[in-house]
């Protein structure tokens, strides 16, 4: 009887049922382009991330203190060389000279409130035998805060990243598409 409750009896849910099976209307033409371009690529994706940049703190005084934030395009060049690290672990030291080799990356770039730059990822062609705790672990010895998910089809991961396009469209937020898009190949299975 246990069994069958699963975790409702601690008055949880198992995470299928937590998350509701939302496909959302896009009326924007430029948003419902981004959704199927990433859809289209939905097969390859392994990881949904979301990465977030530590503040910096300066002491200028007695009981002052001044935060200052990362420049965006030092953010972008902290998420590409993470990138690169992970594209040279898998693919060895001249990947970039094979072009149809590499990770691929939808990365929607937006400002929180306090101005810091955070980035939502969804990358694919990464092998099951890198662990996504130890990127979680390498992000916040360089840089802050990471999560990285298991990418599952169909929880809304497209649309939350179409939702930049409206963001992009406004100026706000941009999207960058790193890797080899147009000609990559699967990474082989070991």
């Amino acid at each position: 009887m246990a069994a069958d409750r699963g975790f409702r009896g601690a008055g949880l849910m198992p995470i299928s049922q937590n998350i509701p099976q939302k496909s959302y209307q896009v009326k924007d033409p430029l948003v419902s382009a981004w959704v199927e371009m990433v859809r289209t690529n939905q097969d390859h994706f392994n990881w949904y991330a979301h990465f977030t940049f530590r503040a910096n703190t300066r002491i200028i005084g007695l009981n002052r203190q001044r935060v200052t934030y990362i420049h965006p395009e030092s953010a972008q060049k902290g998420l590409r060389r993470l990138l690169h690290g992970l594209n040279r672990q898998i693919f060895g030291v001249r990947y970039w000279k094979r072009p149809h080799e590499g990770i691929i990356a939808a990365v929607a770039w937006e400002r929180q409130k306090s101005g810091n730059p955070h980035a939502h990822v969804l990358a694919g062609n990464i092998p099951d035998s890198i662990r996504r705790m130890d990127v979680v672990d390498l992000w916040f010895e360089k840089q802050g805060i990471a999560r990285v998910h298991e990418y599952k089809q169909g929880m809304g991961a497209e649309e939350y990243l179409a939702k930049m396009a409206y963001l992009f469209k406004a100026g706000e937020a941009e999207i960058d598409l790193l890797g080899p898009w147009g000609q990559f190949q699967p990474v082989p299975r070991v």
